[in-house]
């Protein structure tokens, strides 16, 4: 006996009607999951040779900055050629950029860049060491991805790099070192203790020692002319970076613009040293520590002992005429005898021997005393007596301009023209007052210690 299967052909065709849809739906997203990778591989590879563009463009860009409009004009013409060189959409088209896609500031960040086309002086020119590169938005057709309801036909991307170097805060002075005075010191210098340049070297009183701001290469000098230096002289800079051990190329003499450029920092900007306040600001404290100043809030307010100079006396080492001389440098005084109050000048206007209290003032001075000094030092008011507010144009200013960071070096090779010289430390040192004064022309300052050693480096790189 046989048995007979009765097949319902309408519910068979209503499977395969639900099948073929599922399968319609699975062949749809996994035609869009194929477009999506495909798609994200294209805007990933694009989004690459974007960014090598602008890598390579900014790095070309940073290279050329050197503190003038020369520099920024070199940047932007190098940048705009270095991103041609590169394709973008799977190499198919050429990367185009123009001065609207370049800016140039002081810092890698965002709230330091300003529109490369606005740079047209050297002032404004003079602290921009890092260029920041923006391909733009690229738009890109999508292949795959379309096919799914509601996603656009196009997509974007761009490349962002920013390249340069931190100019190094380097006021482009040299200082000799000091044979030791028989104290705590460092190279021969005091904590607490003011110098006057022009008579810290072994060519005698009336001249300094000036190093080259874009070069350390011996005997290479780009920047000797006091036109040249000044933009460095204003901003407290220089293009690479002290190495104890190398050396940097010396240049001697005195002027009134560079003197002038030093007092930028006291807000004094006269057409001798075409400082730009933006570049080159005043301290925020603006008081002048003189010895002759007899208002409140001068030195004779908390030195027991009036001072009678600005700064500890020189003498030559080996005294003929009180003369210094390349074989008798200039040396503080007195080595071998213990000092008196005669024999500094102004002391602790920001700085003071390491660990020292005003107890300690009598024995460190003989024959001085601390009468009410403030605390912090003097400098580090904020207001008072001790306390000075730049101009109202150039308020608030930025604290710690007036300090100095000078190179230290061996001058038995120094002078000149170009002559490279050993460098033995960078110190700090306190402008206690302003620089080009009538009659008493020079600049004078206080030692804070040396700075740590190796310094940052200013090697070109990529930030972002």
């Amino acid at each position: 006996m046989s048995k007979h299967i009765k097949v319902n052909h309408h519910s068979m065709q209503k499977q395969q009607g639900a099948v073929a849809i599922i399968v319609a739906i699975c062949l749809t997203l996994l035609v869009g999951m194929l477009g999506l990778v495909l798609d994200l591989g294209h805007l990933y590879v694009a989004k690459t040779e974007l960014q090598n563009a602008a890598d390579s463009a900014s790095l070309s860009g940073a290279k050329e900055l050197n503190g003038g409009v020369t520099g920024i004009a070199s940047a932007t013409t190098r940048a705009i050629e270095a991103a041609g060189k590169n394709n973008y959409d799977l190499n198919s088209n050429p990367v185009v950029i123009d001065a609207s896609h370049i800016w140039v500031g002081s810092c890698p960040s965002d709230g330091c860049m300003v529109p490369i086309s606005s740079v047209t002086t050297d002032a404004l020119a003079g602290d921009k060491t890092f260029v920041k590169v923006d391909t733009g938005l690229r738009t890109l057709s999508t292949w795959f991805i379309q096919v799914l309801p509601g996603v656009a036909s196009t997509t974007q991307t761009f490349g962002l790099a920013v390249a340069g170097k931190y100019a190094v805060d380097i006021t482009p002075i040299a200082i000799c070192e000091q044979p030791d005075p028989g104290t705590t010191h460092e190279l021969g210098f005091e904590r607490g203790v003011s110098y006057r340049v022009s008579e810290a070297n072994p060519l005698g009183p009336g001249t300094m020692f000036w190093i080259d701001p874009e070069s350390n290469v011996p005997g290479v000098c780009p920047v000797t002319s006091t036109n040249a230096t000044r933009p460095y002289i204003c901003a407290g800079k220089t293009g690479f970076t002290p190495i104890v051990g190398d050396t940097v190329n010396t240049n001697t003499g005195i002027s009134t613009p560079q003197l002038s450029a030093l007092d930028s920092r006291f807000g004094d900007y006269t057409p001798q040293n075409q400082c730009d306040p933006a570049t080159a600001p005043p301290d925020s404290n603006v008081k002048e520590y003189r010895y002759n100043n007899a208002g409140t809030g001068s030195p004779n307010d908390w030195m027991g002992t009036n001072p009678v100079q600005q700064t500890i006396t020189f003498v030559e080492r080996a005294n003929v005429n009180n003369l210094c001389s390349p074989s008798g440098p200039c040396r503080s005084k007195p080595y071998t005898l213990p000092r008196v109050a005669t024999d500094y000048g102004v002391l602790w206007a920001g700085y003071r021997r390491s660990g020292a209290t005003v107890a300690d003032w009598p024995a460190l001075y003989s024959g001085n005393s601390a009468t009410s000094y403030p605390e912090p030092s003097p400098y580090a008011q904020t207001s008072g007596d001790y306390f000075t507010a730049p101009p109202v144009a150039y308020q608030p200013g930025k604290p710690g301009r007036r300090v100095l960071n000078m190179v230290i070096i061996d001058c038995t090779t120094a002078g000149g023209v170009c002559r490279p010289a050993p460098v033995l430390g960078v110190g700090r040192f306190l402008m206690q007052r302003r620089s080009n004064v009538a009659g008493d022309r020079d600049v004078f300052v206080e030692f804070g210690g040396l700075l740590p050693t190796p310094l940052p480096t200013s090697d070109i790189k990529l930030y972002r």
